[in-house]
């Protein structure tokens, strides 16, 4: 391995390390409470090597949303592998949009607020130029399992994959606020008294939203 691969492996382990640590503090803390120098600490690196990576909290934030939606595509790649009707990836997919959003605060909390951490940065930044890359890439293997349960006959439902798309990635982002409020609200209290999971409300909404037939 020649130095410069070299330097590129180190340079990603420190920022996984980083990430992780900040993960780690901001989920038992808070985003408020979390200081750099906790993260540095945590971490195990000097203050002055994380800011070489990190400016400040708003772009550990919005790094840790791009970690987020890096695995969301990944694992959503891994569903296209197998070989699955239309219907059942678009479920699959979206279970594993909630695993992720019910099993990690942080991760929930950065993908849907890090944009109003730092309103001031600049749009360009490569962050978030990313992170809105992912959301595009995310969107657009929704539209084709959408397309691929149309044509094998699993979804019904023959408006626009596009459109159909659109409606899940509003219901995604309902998710995902729902997940960050407090466990009290009249919906959490509804939802007890039903007996009814997030999950269960999600396949509902699939099946007569969408019409699908598994």
């Amino acid at each position: 391995m020649g130095t410069k691969e070299r330097k590129k492996r180190e340079k990603k382990r420190r920022k996984n390390q980083i990430l992780d640590a900040a993960i780690t503090l901001i989920q038992e803390q808070g985003f408020e409470q979390t200081t750099m120098d906790e993260i540095a600490s945590q971490a195990e690196l000097s203050k002055g090597t994380l800011y070489l990576y990190y400016n400040d909290k708003a772009t550990l934030y919005q790094a840790i949303k791009k970690k987020a939606l890096d695995f969301l595509h990944q694992q959503f790649l891994k569903s296209f592998q197998q070989d699955m009707p239309g219907a059942v990836l678009v479920k699959d997919m979206m279970l594993t949009f909630l695993n992720l959003i019910q099993e990690n605060v942080t991760f929930t909390k950065a993908m849907l607020l890090y944009e109003h951490i730092n309103e001031d940065e600049p749009k360009e930044h490569s962050i978030i130029k990313d992170c809105t890359h992912l959301e595009n890439e995310i969107l657009m293997l929704i539209i084709r399992a959408i397309q691929i349960g149309i044509q094998d006959g699993s979804i019904r439902n023959k408006q626009s994959p596009k459109i159909q798309a659109l409606q899940i990635g509003i219901q995604m982002r309902g998710m995902l606020q729902f997940c960050i409020i407090n466990a009290n609200t009249k919906g959490a209290q509804i939802m007890n008294e039903h007996d009814i999971s997030l999950t269960e409300l999600m396949e509902q909404y699939l099946h007569t939203q969408f019409n699908y037939s598994e």
